[in-house]
């Protein structure tokens, strides 16, 4: 649904014209299908600035000045809507070559370049788009089946290139099979890529009133919202963490409703480059069916990205927990 892209140094470096980065950064960013990814994380700025430097020689020229203040920018503000990678440049390789390697390993969405002779699916050429279509840059979005397998298929992109996951579904509950078969499909989605040392995994569920009467019925006795809370946050632990690779933590927020009757109803998959509204659930289905997953937009991502934060949310905390991947993974 949300695909990271490679962008050649030299490509990014030509976007110190307005004019040239526009059709392209009006398409990447929250709000869009597609986010940037600098790669390899550690040298990629110093390779665009290179290419800056090498297109303008002479520092002092007023030319040379603005174009390395509009590259500046245009990287801080990549590096805050984008991704990262870990990766590296083999000795005397070039970029493009490294970008396949990596593809071929953790596949983007594509790899934008300038120019190229070479036509292969993965790669976008940035000077031929709207003169020809490019699959990798506009992929389809199809109904997806409300199965464990299709659902974390749509969203692995998103999860695997994303370092903040926040899964938000008010039903949650990991010791019901239809919502944990999909949540490990999703978490081993999330944890299949280069490092999983910059990972942060939450889900937020709701415990209702209604929660509470069910479970209190099935007790015959009394049974309070944090109790109905604890149960539910222990299964996680119990059922999710043995799907954790080590060093992986997984946070869970049980939630109550707000002090002005907020309740949480909308289900969503939130990263910190973009937001994902699953319409009917996290969980699979037992009868045949498809859901619409839908990207939303700038202005919706912001406003639940707040909302569901620690210091934003709307809602009444109740309990939470977290719990990390032991040394010896079970699948």
């Amino acid at each position: 649904m949300i695909f990271d892209f490679a962008l050649e140094p030299e490509l990014v470096a030509s976007w110190h014209d307005r004019r040239v980065a526009y059709p392209f950064l009006s398409q990447i960013g929250p709000g869009q299908r597609r986010v940037a990814c600098a790669f390899p994380s550690a040298s990629w700025r110093n390779l665009v600035m290179d290419a800056v430097r090498a297109k303008f020689p002479e520092p002092m020229y007023s030319e040379s000045q603005t174009a390395r203040r509009n590259v500046d920018a245009l990287l801080r503000h990549l590096h805050e809507t984008g991704t990262r990678r870990n990766g590296r440049i083999g000795e005397g390789e070039s970029w493009l070559i490294a970008a396949i390697r990596e593809h071929g390993y953790f596949p983007f969405g594509g790899i934008v370049v300038r120019t190229s002779a070479t036509r292969e699916p993965y790669l976008v050429v940035a000077d031929r788009v709207g003169e020809e279509d490019f699959p990798a840059w506009t992929p389809p979005a199809p109904p997806v089946a409300r199965r464990p397998g299709d659902l974390a298929n749509a969203l692995a992109p998103i999860l695997r290139c994303a370092a903040q996951l926040r899964f938000v579904d008010p039903h949650f509950d990991a010791g019901v099979d239809a919502f944990l078969e999909p949540m490990r499909a999703y978490l081993l989605a999330a944890q299949n890529r280069r490092s999983v040392g910059e990972l942060q995994i939450q889900i937020h569920f709701a415990v209702s009133r209604e929660d509470v009467g069910q479970l209190a019925r099935i007790r015959s006795q009394r049974v309070t919202e944090d109790e109905a809370a604890t149960i539910r946050l222990d299964a996680c632990e119990r059922r999710l963490k043995p799907i954790l690779r080590p060093g992986v933590t997984l946070l869970v927020f049980a939630w109550g409703e707000g002090p002005r009757g907020q309740k949480m109803h909308n289900r969503y998959v939130l990263t910190e480059v973009g937001g994902i509204a699953v319409q009917h659930g996290l969980d699979r289905s037992a009868a045949p069916e498809t859901d619409d997953l839908t990207v939303l937009s700038k202005e919706q991502y912001e406003e639940r990205w707040a909302e569901y934060s620690a210091a934003g949310a709307p809602y009444r905390p109740i309990r939470n927990c977290s719990f990390a991947g032991d040394p010896a993974v079970a699948t």
